[in-house]
């Protein structure tokens, strides 16, 4: 599984191919073509969507639901986004309908996510721990996100035993999702290195469209430690492998062992060149 940490820099992914099924999320396709995609952001669901990779490219995209094309006026109804009813054309963000028949659609509020903003600056007025990076990807872009669709190979994230895919993150999502669809007996976790070097996000399309700038802060990654952590101790039967650049170092905020994962029996830690030794010897 691929995540995007700053420590899968340089690696070879598609040296991964001929080892097992590879799954990653959010903007990985733009460098690589896993065997399956996972997002849950409005923004990148529909950017990875306009550009047509999940005609060919299997993808699972959070409560991807398609709508009968009849009922777009309907539901693109201004008051659903904001409260004076307003819709300006640069809160409509959208691909061509052409011929299709079908859409998927998404909205963001304008006015809740300004009260939203308000509230997040007034809370850090003393501290100020927020960066603007963080604020502008927070809190931009409010309206509609529609996507007219083809045949495609997208699967809606809430397929998953429950029907729901728990509210987890991309990451966590696509862990789980891979356990679920492939049944494997090993998870190896590249890029995922949860926790950054320094104070700033650690992400390999970090400034890039949908993601937070360079100087946004260090994103607290409790959330998916512990949705990793409930998959692992779902299913014990699957090992896992987390893979450092570098061997583990209690000093080394990303090359370490995870407190909160050491009372699981089924996950180890490698670093880069044990996992592709282990991987040679295995297919070999």
């Amino acid at each position: 599984m691929i995540c995007n940490g700053e420590s899968r820099k340089g690696v070879d992914l598609a040296e991964l191919n001929k080892y097992g099924k590879v799954y990653g999320c959010n903007a990985l396709y733009r460098d690589y073509e896993p065997d399956a995609l996972i997002a849950i952001d409005e923004q990148l669901m529909h950017e990875i969507y306009w550009t047509g990779y999940p005609i060919d490219h299997v993808c699972y995209f959070r409560n991807w639901h398609k709508l009968p094309g009849e009922s777009y006026d309907q539901l693109t109804d201004p008051t659903l986004v904001t409260d004076d009813g307003n819709l300006t054309p640069d809160m409509i963000f959208s691909n061509d309908r052409g011929d299709k028949t079908e859409f998927v659609m998404h909205g963001v509020h304008r006015d809740r996510m300004k009260e939203f903003e308000e509230d997040t600056r007034e809370d850090d007025k003393e501290n100020q721990i927020l960066t603007e990076d963080v604020y502008e990807i927070l809190f931009t872009k409010p309206g509609f996100f529609i996507s007219w669709v083809d045949e495609d190979k997208v699967t809606s994230t809430d397929f998953l035993p429950g029907n729901t895919d728990y509210a987890f993150c991309s990451g966590p999502l696509a862990h789980l999702i891979s356990i679920v669809v492939e049944k494997p007996q090993e998870v190896y976790f590249i890029g995922m290195d949860l926790y950054s070097q320094t104070e700033s996000v650690n992400n390999m399309y970090k400034g890039t469209l949908g993601y937070m700038g360079a100087k946004g802060n260090a994103i607290p990654p409790e959330n998916w430690i512990l949705e990793h952590g409930a998959t692992m101790d779902k299913f014990k039967d699957v090992k896992h492998f987390k893979i450092n650049k570098e061997p583990l170092s209690a000093d080394d905020p990303v090359n370490r062992e995870i407190e909160e994962w050491k009372v699981l029996l089924n996950v180890e830690y490698l670093t880069y060149a044990d996992m592709f030794r282990r991987l040679a010897s295995t297919a070999s």
